[in-house]
């Protein structure tokens, strides 16, 4: 839930002064890398302790991240709350990966991702659009309170999986595969952390850019059930082209065409489709890519990497020149990602092709 009300909750600490527009790519960072790690101390953990242990104190950390008192550094606030996140996260990460069809898994993970996301952002629209930090993450550890009986749901121990491949580091095609997997995440979470600041700044007003950030959640709500249905397959590596493509140019045309009317609102849907049915087929294409699997385990970690640290750089680098910058630089990176997709190839690289 975290990420996906990142436009709103940032927004109201620019509008609150809590931190300035050229800080915001370095918050995203240190939350995401914050959950990056909690993620790791999760799954860790899990060899040792009950599912329901290490979500309790997941949920605890994050609680306390969100309803610490304003005095303390927002910073280490999010940073803490971010940990929590981790380690709820690893939850889902260990039992996705006991799944024979990844791509399915994380297509359902993201389904439901979205749709908590949905329903938030739906209900600040309509009951509070100009809510403040403080009643957003407010909601939020409540939220997390009352999800925490789900846990007597889940198994108490989660087999941890070993990777399957030999020893050795991996291959070049999957190095280059963990590279696109970085860079197409980084960047659409570089375009998602700025998105509700830009179309203010476009001239939107505060209560009609919640609606239309929400508008952008339902089409990930229905990206990823479309990538449900596709499931794990050979052609990972076009499903992840033709997804980058139309997200590259949904934010090149939101930028040159503004974000008002209807064209505005259909691109915002298509943006966030587009990034939904995308990132699950990620793992399938480091799958393609390195026939051994040495990659595999480290997909993840690629992907959190780029999500920390590409909305920072851009942010540092181009905010000073105006926020459609970082959102043209983002989309960029996109079209990069998608260019070096095929050479991820394992043929290229003198590997045999994973089998169909």
């Amino acid at each position: 839930m975290v990420l996906g009300i990142q436009p709103l909750l940032y927004g109201a600490y620019i509008h609150e002064n809590l931190i300035s527009e050229q800080k915001l790519g370095t918050l995203a960072a240190a939350e995401i890398s914050a959950i990056a790690l909690g993620s790791t101390i999760g799954v860790a953990l899990l060899k040792y302790r009950t599912v329901q242990t290490v979500g309790i104190l997941g949920i605890a950390i994050l609680i306390a991240g969100n309803l610490l008192p304003s005095v303390i550094p927002l910073f280490l606030t999010r940073a803490l709350a971010g940990i929590g996140s981790g380690l709820i996260v690893a939850l889902a990460a260990a039992r996705i990966a006991e799944q024979t069809n990844v791509n399915a898994a994380s297509g359902l993970f993201l389904f439901l991702q979205a749709t908590s996301q949905y329903a938030i952002m739906q209900g600040f629209s309509l009951a509070a659009p100009e809510a403040s930090a403080a009643s957003m993450q407010t909601v939020l550890s409540l939220i997390a309170l009352s999800s925490t009986p789900l846990l007597l749901l889940m198994p108490s121990h989660h087999p941890i999986p070993q990777p399957t491949a030999d020893g050795g580091p991996p291959p070049i095609a999957g190095w280059v595969a963990l590279a696109t997997c970085g860079l197409y995440l980084g960047a659409a979470i570089g375009v998602w952390a700025y998105l509700g600041i830009w179309l203010e700044s476009s001239g939107m007003q505060q209560e009609t850019v919640t609606p239309m950030v929400t508008a952008s959640l339902a089409g990930q709500m229905v990206g990823a059930l479309v990538a449900v249905v596709i499931g794990t397959h050979s052609r990972s590596d076009l499903q992840v082209i033709a997804s980058g493509a139309v997200m590259t140019a949904a934010v090149f045309m939101l930028i040159l065409l503004g974000p008002e009317g209807l064209t505005g609102w259909l691109l915002l849907i298509g943006f966030g489709f587009a990034w939904m049915v995308g990132t699950p087929a990620l793992s399938g294409l480091v799958l393609k890519s390195d026939p051994q699997r040495k990659s595999l385990p480290y997909t993840a970690s690629a992907q959190l990497l780029g999500a920390a640290v590409i909305p920072t750089v851009l942010g540092e680098l181009l905010s000073h020149h105006g926020l459609s910058m970082v959102l043209a630089a983002s989309a960029g990176l996109i079209a990069v990602a998608i260019i070096l997709v095929p050479a991820a190839s394992p043929a290229k690289h003198g590997l045999k092709a994973r089998p169909d």
